[in-house]
């Protein structure tokens, strides 16, 4: 049994929480590039609570996307990859132009980021 580090598990959730408030604060006050980049770390940082959680590697920005992968067959819950790619959206609008971002779709894309926190959360409670 793989021994998991609890304070950690419990560091990582509640700092995506804090991430997740943080980016609806800036897109209310028009800093899209913050508001974008916070929404990516609530995601990233809850996918590091359940790896940890799990006794899962995540090292690296790929592995993002690998942890979320053995979520799915875990769970074989299809909202998991659906909402996915609205965190890697978040990822890479704070390295586009003003003109280029959205505030609607950047709106959109954190509204579907606390969804998949709400879907990762569970995960961080359970153990191998």
């Amino acid at each position: 049994m793989t021994t998991i580090d609890r304070p950690e598990v419990e560091t990582y959730a509640r700092q995506s929480r804090t991430f997740l408030a943080r980016s609806r604060e800036y897109l209310a006050a028009g800093d899209l590039h913050q508001a974008s980049e916070k929404g990516w770390g609530a995601a990233a940082h809850m996918t590091k609570a359940v790896a940890a959680a799990r006794g899962w590697e995540y090292e690296r920005h790929r592995d993002f996307t690998l942890v979320l992968d053995k979520v799915w067959k875990l769970t074989k819950n299809d909202r998991v990859r659906d909402v996915r790619g609205s965190a890697n959206d978040l990822h890479g609008y704070f390295y586009e132009r003003d003109e280029f971002l959205d505030a609607e779709a950047i709106a959109t894309d954190i509204d579907r980021v606390a969804e998949l926190l709400d879907l990762l959360f569970p995960l961080t409670e359970l153990t191998d």
